[in-house]
């Protein structure tokens, strides 16, 4: 994909109210340019790739869009994984802004009417979550999303709405919400207004700096009329707010260039106004219906006059629950007495909003509609589980298991083969998903639910990988155990706090709480409020072993969500211990940093606890504290104060124990905020930190960082794991699922020397033999394998113009195969194919590539392929690939020219969980497998000689018409080739399913015999090799027949022949 450029801020410069988008010099997202730090170049890591491993299960959206004129064609933004596309109903998606977006949060989407190939997108949603993202402002594409513009707003923060002219695209309306977080509030937010399609903006509607626009809606009769609802709202760490004297309905006659404020018209409520949303019936411009949040009376409110006059037509709690995170209602396109609300449930009236029935949809928590202004049945719904299609007003819906985009809080991994990768996932549940498998992907048969609910860490047992120990909020904890299917509640208080404010609890459980199995005891398990807890019987009992080690600060502890509203889902609980570790190398040292900025250690097993939070750090979240794997002493932190509307980076390390701290967050940018740190077990030094956009990595202990982002989409980490035995980097995304970098020990061996080398091999990691193919089918929602077999990287000073060659070799020395930079192994020349993103060229896996930097050839273990048949071949069963590689000690040797300038050594291993197959077994099957395919390469190449001698015969006797006895002889010959021919080979099969009308014949019994051997890894049985004594007598006599045919009475024609210059080969 295309690289990540460096993203400048977008900034706002006023000339007579217009406001053009420029962008500074600041960096604000993204990864930046090469700078002048000692780190290495990008090109040392280019052929390195994570790899998206699932679950293919939608996450949240409050985004979609489509276009009268394109039934099949739908668009979803997700908030975190941006935007996806489906030109199929729903049926796939695929993500078409991962090239040109700087961060991952879509607040809205809309597609021009007048024109489908324009689509606008503000980036950061509206539905303020506590775990939202900010965006960068405003994109646009002119060719269906093809490629993607940045135009400005980039101060906005978060969009709540997107309105475009229904007859002039360059025409378009923002609602701009602005800054969420914190008190502070700014300039850039409200309506704003473009008339050249996102080349200037103008503010056309701002009330304060507290208060910014959530919804807006045009008359598509008559789009100078105009309807903007203004929010009034905030978050920060221990509260949210929905309210507040800004809030308010507007409208506009004159196209958004001024306004009126109509909340105060008859009919609408009295007092605080909250979130509002609002809509214009397209079958009468006059109804106009709006859902108000509201201290006194809230609920569906509904204009019979364009707005004038109003009356509330629904209190029902099932349309305005929970208001500030839906509050959307839109209007039947055809029906003017039709209206739709979104809430957890999708409702519908078809009586003007008095009476409403609930819709099912594929999930819940809804949040965006848009339907076909031409066919109201034809519509897409926006929800925590993403965009789901209709084209039956809802009576059937696309699946949402059809694209990687969960939201996941935490990663775990465990020590299995292959090892499991577990999170939770916001509003659905936890899971454990297979880092690999032997199938084309990873799919739903692969992960399963494991214990704890959608916001909870996970700690699968390390002694019975059927159990695993998950929480959720509202300090939930249970044990699960998948082989008996049954779940136990072992919370550490089982008082429900669900509605109440943090204050008077006895235990503060975050939203996010810590659980632990010791590293050193598996039979001790930690968690943590504002307390650490441990049991030692499987949370059956537990003992508080800390003081609160927070602030503890009870004016931080109430009740959240007002003025209007109340919101306690344990979100806003604060003063608790957020993340919390124990040496993996020292039993009894602990660390724990809490939610407001503490940071605690015990060096005696929590018997005392030592406050060695760093002087000056303000009031922060301590993300993730991660206790080094080669010195007890050492610990490194990340933290955050994004909700302080602070987006700096915050990485800490110390040495001692926690005595003193050193900030290292250099090459990191200045705004892309930290939420993880880890540091690599199996190299000293070498760390890796995720931010809100993406990842980076440091080789001198976080003195420098740099862009490690490679394939990733701009997207924000929340939490890594490496894996010590696979080093394999294990990557949660906010809005894109699981991802892993398999190929660490490129980083562990990287060097200053190996920088500056002309060339390098690089050691090989042991290869596991692992069946199934290493590829996913095209367009599967699934996850991808890593590449099935030994992979070798190389780095290039410079491209290079002789032939590069990768020759491998067998324990014994013996080549097994070469392959070459300007020839495959079929010696077909290079062709480069070219894919959507041209940055994608590649050439064919079985080419050695030249280019500059780190190069990446793999090995499939195969050994050369059987000869094939000229013209058609259908094997049934069957094929001509050669044999697989067993265990053993393999060589790989780099040539450049005549030169060999790299040789190791690599180890292919069996699986682990071939307990029972001996190495004795592997090369039975290796021999058998080998003797079987040798015998089918003989039998092909004996019938291309056999087509060869025809086709000479056929010329040679065309010229020899006259000679009758001759051409009776040959008749003869021909004949009886021929019944060789149609012995060894099923000569009526054309296409793939003959051979059930026409019998298979020896070589493809051969074929598949020798795919029989090779199933699986194991002994071959007695009746496979007695099948294969059998098979190949039948296959010697016929040679011995064809010998004969060539040998025996026939040499006069063959001497004839021959005399004319033919020649026949034995």
């Amino acid at each position: 994909m295309k690289a990540r450029k460096q993203f400048f801020s977008a900034i706002v410069c006023m000339i007579v109210s217009i406001f053009v988008a420029e962008i500074s010099s600041a960096q604000i997202f993204g990864h930046g340019e090469e700078t002048d730090s000692p780190t290495f170049k990008k090109e040392l890591f280019k052929d390195l790739n994570y790899r998206n491993i699932g679950p293919f299960r939608g996450g949240r959206s409050v985004a979609v869009s489509g276009h009268a004129s394109q039934p099949y064609t739908f668009y979803t933004g997700f908030t975190g994984g941006g935007v996806f596309k489906t030109t199929d109903g729903g049926s796939s998606w695929i993500n078409i802004t991962d090239a040109y977006f700087k961060t991952g949060s879509v607040g809205a989407i809309t597609v021009a009417p007048s024109d489908p190939n324009v689509i606008y997108v503000g980036m950061g949603e509206t539905d303020i979550r506590g775990n939202m993202s900010a965006g960068d402002g405003m994109y646009k594409s002119t060719d269906a999303g093809k490629t993607w513009k940045h135009i400005g707003l980039g101060e906005s923060q978060f969009i709540g709405d997107i309105e475009v002219h229904p007859s002039n695209d360059d025409i378009v309306w923002v609602a701009a919400m602005g800054q969420i977080f914190g008190m502070d509030g700014n300039e850039e937010r409200g309506v704003f207004k473009s008339t050249d399609g996102g080349a200037t903006w103008k503010k056309v509607l701002f009330r304060n700096t507290k208060t910014g626009a959530v919804d807006i809606a045009v008359d598509p009769n008559n789009p100078r009329i105009l309807f903007a609802a203004l929010w009034e709202a905030y978050r920060n760490p221990w509260e949210m707010s929905s309210g507040g004297e800004g809030s308010g309905l507007f409208r506009s006659k004159d196209g958004g260039e001024t306004w009126e404020e109509i909340s105060k018209f008859p009919g609408m409520p009295k007092g605080l106004l909250g979130k509002i949303g609002v809509a214009v019936s397209p079958a009468n411009s006059n109804r106009v219906w709006a859902i108000i949040e509201n201290q006194n009376g809230g609920g569906l409110f509904r204009s019979e006059n364009g707005g004038d006059t109003w009356r509330r037509i629904s209190a029902d709690r099932n349309l305005r629950q929970r208001a500030w995170y839906y509050s959307k209602v839109i209007a039947d396109p055809k029906n003017e007495n039709g209206v739709y609300v979104l809430n957890v449930g999708f409702w519908k009236s078809t009586d003007g909003g008095s009476k409403f029935s609930r819709i099912g949809t594929p999930h819940g928590d809804h949040h965006d509609l848009w339907i076909d202004p031409n066919d109201s049945q034809r519509m897409i719904i926006a929800d925590d589980g993403g965009g789901q299609v209709t084209y039956n007003g809802g009576e059937g819906w696309s699946s949402y298991y059809t694209s990687a985009t969960a939201q996941i809080y935490q990663v775990t991994t465990d020590n299995q083969f292959p090892y499991m990768v577990y999170g939770a996932q916001q509003d659905n549940s936890t899971f454990a998903i297979k880092n690999r498998t032997n199938g084309f992907g990873i799919d739903e048969s692969d992960w399963w639910p494991v214990a704890g609910g959608e916001s909870g860490y996970i700690a699968p047992d390390p002694e019975d990988p059927n159990v695993t120990f998950g929480g959720s909020y509202g300090g939930y904890l249970n044990k699960y155990d998948k082989e008996l299917g049954l779940s136990d509640r072992v919370d550490v208080w089982p008082d429900n706090p669900m509605g109440a404010g943090a204050e008077n609890l006895k235990y503060r459980f975050q939203w996010t709480f810590p659980i632990v199995i010791s590293p050193h005891n598996p039979d001790i398990l930690y968690t943590t409020s504002q307390h650490v807890h441990r049991s030692t019987d499987e949370g059956m009992s537990w003992e508080v072993i800390s003081d609160d080690l927070t602030r503890n600060d009870k004016e931080k502890q109430k009740e959240s969500g007002g003025p209007i509203t109340k919101e306690d889902t344990s979100v806003e609980y604060y003063n608790t211990i957020f993340t919390f570790v124990e040496s993996p190398i020292q039993e009894g040292i602990f660390w724990a940093g809490s939610d407001d900025g503490l940071i605690h250690i015990s060096r005696d097993n929590g018997e005392t606890w030592e406050n060695v939070t760093p002087k000056g750090l303000p009031e922060t979240m301590i993300s993730i504290i991660d206790a080094s794997h080669h010195d007890a002493g050492t610990a490194y932190f990340a933290a955050t104060r994004y909700k302080f509307n602070d987006f700096a980076p915050m990485i800490y390390k110390t040495t001692n124990y926690g005595k003193s701290w050193t900030k290292i967050t250099k090459g990191i940018p200045a705004m892309d905020f930290t939420r993880v740190v880890r540091e690599d077990p199996n190299k000293k030094g070498l760390l890796y930190a995720g931010t809100e956009t993406g990842v980076y990595v440091s080789f001198d202990a976080g003195e420098n960082w740099q862009d490690l982002q490679l394939n990733l989409p701009a997207v924000p980490v929340t939490d890594m794991a490496v894996h010590k035995r696979d080093k394999d980097l294990v990557v949660a995304t906010q809005g894109r699922s699981f991802w892993i970098l398999d190929d660490l020990p490129v980083l562990h061996q990287m060097s200053d020397q190996i920088a500056k080398a002309e060339n390098h091999l690089f050691q090989p990691e042991k290869t596991y033999l692992f069946g199934g193919p290493s590829f996913s089918r095209p367009g599967s929602a699934v996850g991808q394998n890593p590449e099935r077999g030994a992979v070798f990287f190389y780095t290039l000073k410079d491209e290079v113009e002789e032939e590069i060659k990768m020759e491998i070799t067998d324990p014994s020395g013996n080549t097994i195969r070469t392959y070459s930079s300007i020839k495959d192994d079929n010696d077909r020349p290079v062709r480069e194919s070219s894919t959507f993103y041209e940055e994608e060229d590649r050439t064919r896996p079985s080419v050695v590539a030249n280019q500059p930097g780190l190069n990446k050839f793999v090995w499939g273990l195969d050994y050369p392929d059987v000869t094939r048949i000229d013209g058609t071949q259908i094997l049934w069963a069957g094929n001509t690939s050669g044999p697989s590689a067993i265990p053993g000690t393999y060589t790989v040797k780099m040539h450049i020219g005549d030169e060999v300038v790299g040789e190791r050594n690599f180890e292919v291993v069996k699986d682990p969980r071939l307990e029972n197959v001996t190495q004795e077994d592997f090369v039975a099957q290796f021999e058998l497998v080998k003797t079987i395919k040798a015998k089918l390469d003989t039998t092909h190449k004996t019938i291309n000689r056999i087509r060869e001698v025809r086709k000479e015969i056929n010329e040679m006797m065309a010229e020899a018409k006259d000679n009758k006895e001759l051409q009776e002889k040959a008749k003869t010959m021909l004949e009886a080739m021929s019944e060789v021919e149609n012995e060894l080979m099923q000569t009526k099969a054309e296409a793939t399913q003959d051979v059930l009308n026409f019998e298979i014949k020896l070589n493809n019994k051969l074929a598949s015999l020798a795919s029989t051997v090779a199933t699986g890894y194991g002994r071959p049985t007695k009746q496979q090799y007695a099948v294969y004594e059998e098979l190949a007598g039948k296959v010697d006599a016929q040679f011995k027949r064809l010998q004969a045919v060539w040998d025996g009475e026939y040499e006069n024609i063959i001497q004839e022949f021959e005399s004319k210059g033919g020649k026949i080969q034995n």
